[in-house]
C-alpha cells in the first residue's frame, strides 16, 4: 500500500444512517466522502492540556479530504464499531497515545461533497508523548484560543467546522466534563 492508500484508506465500510442517525444499512468510504446523500459517522477528539491549550494536528499531504489543513484528531466510524472505541483508536493511530475520553456534543455536518453525523469527544492531555502517524499527520500543536484566532487571520488553514465547539471548549461550556476528567 502506498502513502496516499494508508491516509485515506477508501474502501473501508461505513455504516449508513438516515438523518436521525438511524442505521439503514452500508456505504463505503469513498462513495461517502463524495455524495451528500450518503450520511455516515465521524468522530472527533479534542485535547486539552494542563494550559487551556487545544491540541490541533496538520493533516498530511497524503490526505484526499483538506491535506496540509489543521483541524482536529478525527476519522470515521466503521460498520459496526462502537463511537467511543473509535476515538480511542484514532487518538492512539494518529498521534500515538491514548487518554480517557467523555462524549460532548454531537453535530450533522453537511457539506457539497458529503454529509455526516460528528461526534465530539473530550480528553485531557497530561504530558503523553506524541508519536504521530506520518502518513496520517505531518506537525501537531497546542493553541490558546487567542494563538488559534491570530494564526487563522495571518492565513493559516485550520477546518472551521470545528472552530464553534472549540470556543465552546475554551468558554468553559463543558467544564463539568473536564471536571470528570481530571
Amino acid at each position: 500500500m502506498n502513502n496516499s492508500q494508508l491516509a485515506n484508506k477508501p474502501e473501508e465500510i461505513l455504516d449508513l444512517v438516515d438523518e436521525n442517525d438511524e442505521i439503514i444499512g452500508e456505504v463505503v468510504r469513498k462513495k461517502a466522502n463524495s455524495s451528500p446523500n450518503l450520511i455516515h459517522r465521524e468522530i472527533s477528539v479534542i485535547i486539552i492540556d494542563k494550559n487551556n491549550k487545544i491540541l490541533l494536528q496538520k493533516r498530511s499531504k497524503y490526505k484526499t479530504v483538506n491535506p496540509n489543513m489543521w483541524s482536529l484528531t478525527a476519522g470515521h466510524v466503521l460498520k459496526g464499531d462502537d463511537l467511543l472505541e473509535t476515538a480511542h483508536r484514532e487518538l492512539e493511530e494518529e498521534l500515538g497515545f491514548d487518554t480517557s475520553l467523555i462524549f460532548i456534543n454531537k453535530k450533522l455536518q453537511k457539506y457539497v461533497w458529503e454529509t455526516h453525523f460528528m461526534y465530539y469527544y473530550l480528553g485531557i492531555y497530561d504530558d503523553e508523548v506524541i508519536n504521530f502517524e506520518s502518513t496520517e499527520v505531518s506537525e501537531t500543536k497546542f493553541f490558546s484560543q487567542a494563538e488559534l484566532k491570530e494564526f487563522i487571520k495571518n492565513d493559516g488553514l485550520v477546518n472551521l467546522k470545528h472552530i464553534k465547539i472549540l470556543d465552546e471548549c475554551w468558554d468553559e461550556v463543558y467544564a463539568e466534563q473536564i471536571k470528570q476528567l481530571k
